[in-house]
């Protein structure tokens, strides 16, 4: 599935028009946009986002870092959820799939979290229906 590339928050562009991402890439954009959204930011969307940057001045324990972990975890299946229910819709209505293998989500391999100093780094490490492996790299800095 094709989606616009956002560079910087912005528009892509590309040879005559707008550059597209799928597979990996658009998993990447697509989950790091997610995640950086304030939850319930947009009104059309209530339950998009994360509260990850409320987080923010809190001071680095083992609590937080379980915290983030949770809520990277809830935004991922809720990707995940989304991606399952655009696959059954497209599977009643007898369409052609608008996925590919590169671009469902398999499995989460993992999550790992390392504390340094004010800011705390999340890599997550997923599997597509492919076999690709993708890396989301998320900072929560304190």
């Amino acid at each position: 599935m094709k989606t616009l590339a956002l560079v910087g928050g912005d528009l892509a562009l590309g040879e005559g028009g707008y550059r597209t991402v799928t597979g990996a890439p658009r998993i990447r954009q697509d989950l790091g946009l997610a995640l950086a959204e304030p939850f319930g930011h947009d009104p059309y969307h209530p339950e998009f986002g994360s509260v990850l940057a409320s987080h923010i001045g809190e001071p680095l324990t083992a609590e937080l870092e379980l915290l983030v972990r949770s809520e990277i975890v809830r935004v991922i299946q809720q990707y995940v959820d989304a991606q399952q229910a655009q696959i059954a819709a497209d599977a009643l209505s007898r369409s052609r799939s608008r996925f590919s293998y590169q671009d469902v989500v398999k499995e989460v391999t993992s999550i790992n979290t390392e504390l340094q100093y004010d800011t705390l780094k999340v890599t997550i490490a997923l599997k597509t229906q492919s076999g690709a492996t993708v890396k989301v790299l998320r900072t929560v800095t304190t």
